[in-house]
């Protein structure tokens, strides 16, 4: 794989800083020009890396009289090397911050420009803010929210994104009885049911909006699938044929296929990996119950060799609000390189 370097006469030309820039540029252009291939190794893209896209740029005002306070926020894509960020507010002020905050001293007719720039290009995006050219604004509230981990099983985690103008208090009414006066709070719903949240903005001259959405969430699962379990034992006890039982509390679930690979960590994937049944039925979520991963090596007789259990509680998942995967599910006490990653859906 090469690259296109100028004549000799020409590169002694180049000043230290051109020539650092050339340098990082080809870099940038190696690195995304290359992918690894695990059969015949480095393999060359046709084209060359995108400079930086602006795709997304808004800003927040977070008063509804002067002065007026302002967060920007932007979305780009391409983001590779040295990124760097510059705004110019309009105001003769300016930063380099991703995401800035300006206070505007007068009303005005503004326009917020925003370079993004790396060793490859740059992109130019402008933002009118024409609303500032007044003694005040109105007060618009907004928001949205999104349950935490793609799912809305009691007790649920909330996450709640304002996009209110004019407001610079916020006070939150979550329909439970519970009540927050953050920005952009997150709030835990501890039981299944439909609430109504509100949110009321207030401007500092005492003017103020509100708004409802509806929140749903449901009862937890009673039932946990494995979508695949990946297995780490100590070096000594990888020979053999090796496989995996799973246990809800003293009730046997199935097993993983045997398996006489060497090279450790292995993967079992539901279902083709997966003897008897893969998921754990009538979960209840309490303190006492166990899901359980013996882990055995065959020895040609019944019983096997047992060699290890790890134990997961279904409180604990519940409680880290359902992620889809526990990674390092480890011994008690902890035995170095033996753990399992479990991926879980619902």
């Amino acid at each position: 794989m090469k690259a296109k370097l100028p004549s000799w006469s020409t590169r002694f030309m180049l000043s230290s800083s051109m020539l650092a820039v050339f340098v990082a540029s080809m870099m940038a252009l190696l690195l995304w020009a290359c992918e690894k291939d695990p059969v015949k190794g480095w393999t060359l893209y046709n084209e060359p890396p995108p400079p930086p896209k602006i795709v997304s740029l808004h800003s927040a005002i977070k008063n509804c009289v002067p002065p007026y306070p302002v967060s920007f926020y932007q979305i780009t894509e391409h983001k590779l090397g040295n990124v760097q960020f510059f705004w110019d507010f309009g105001d003769g002020n300016t930063s380099i911050a991703q995401n800035p905050n300006h206070i505007y001293q007068q009303p005005g007719d503004y326009v917020v420009r925003l370079i993004v720039a790396n060793e490859i290009g740059a992109d130019t995006a402008y933002l009118s803010m024409s609303q500032l050219n007044a003694e005040s604004i109105p007060v618009q509230v907004d928001f949205s929210h999104t349950h935490f981990n793609n799912n809305n099983f009691a007790p649920n985690r909330v996450l709640f994104d304002n996009f209110s103008t004019g407001a610079n208090q916020f006070y939150w009414y979550f329909g439970d009885g519970q009540e927050d006066n953050n920005d952009n709070p997150i709030h835990v719903f501890s039981n299944a049911g439909t609430y109504t949240v509100t949110m009321r903005g207030t401007c500092t001259d005492g003017s103020f909006s509100e708004t409802s959405r509806q929140v749903f969430v449901v009862p937890a699962p009673k039932r946990i699938f494995i979508d695949s379990l990946t297995l780490m034992l100590p070096r000594g006890d990888r020979s053999g044929s090796i496989f995996v039982e799973f246990y809800h509390n003293t009730t046997f679930v199935g097993s993983t296929k045997s398996t006489q690979g060497r090279s450790f960590p292995v993967k079992f994937r539901r279902a083709n990996d997966f003897l008897g049944g893969y998921f754990f039925d009538f979960v209840n979520f309490a303190a006492n119950e166990a899901f359980k991963f013996v882990i055995f090596r065959e020895n040609g007789s019944n019983p096997p060799i047992f060699l290890y259990e790890i134990i997961l509680s279904p409180v604990d998942i519940q409680n880290r609000f359902y992620p889809r995967a526990y990674y390092q599910i480890e011994h008690v006490p902890p035995i170095t390189d033996l753990f399992i990653d479990l991926y879980i859906s619902y």
